[in-house]
């Protein structure tokens, strides 16, 4: 159930790309106690500025069910400090939004979670 997309301007390859995308979703499985099996994850390449210029920059977004209040103090550094090292990305170039979703809003295998 968390979602985690990715969007940035950083030219890397698929595989790069595929490295990055698990690490965050390992990541986010296990700083939430959540399954793997749940986490979903999307990279869309985008242009992209942020304080006016065109360096590699991202926006992480991630929703989830029942996100606790302190998670977003919790996981920005690590998701950070992964980025970086998957793609060399600093922390500094990197937005990450947090979206505390209701079960009823959703929808998996054809029913809702609440």
């Amino acid at each position: 159930m968390p979602l985690i997309q990715v969007t940035s301007n950083l030219a890397l390859t698929d595989s790069e790309k595929s490295n990055c995308l698990q690490t965050l979703s390992k990541a986010v499985s296990e700083l939430l106690g959540k399954s793997e099996d749940f986490v979903m994850t999307s990279w869309i390449s985008a242009k992209m500025t942020m304080a006016g210029t065109e360096h590699p920059t991202m926006l992480v977004d991630l929703s989830a069910i029942r996100l606790a209040e302190d998670a977003p103090q919790r996981l920005t550094a690590e998701l950070s400090e992964r980025i970086r090292l998957t793609t060399d990305i600093q922390a500094d170039r990197i937005y990450i939004t947090y979206h505390n979703e209701p079960p009823t809003n959703w929808g998996w295998n054809g029913k809702t979670f609440g």
